[in-house]
């Protein structure tokens, strides 16, 4: 793996971890791929926003996360 690759696998991860922490599974497990609301996102699904954004958008969402649990 390249450190670009491996650097969005640990960002994604984290995103995961921090999802599994703050909700219950099945909302931890559906929330990147579900129509959010939130100020990062108006309306669309966040995996969308990663995309579109690349590895700061990965990064801002995993930092979002971790703020709203208190971690950052």
């Amino acid at each position: 793996m390249t450190n670009d690759q491996l650097l969005r696998l640990t960002a994604v991860i984290g995103i995961y971890k921090s999802l599994e922490l703050y909700f219950s599974e099945p909302l931890a497990r559906s929330w990147f791929t579900r129509l959010n609301a939130g100020p990062l996102f108006g309306g669309h699904r966040p995996v969308d926003a990663a995309i579109e954004g690349g590895l700061p958008q990965i990064l801002v969402i995993r930092t979002y996360l971790d703020a709203l649990r208190g971690g950052a």
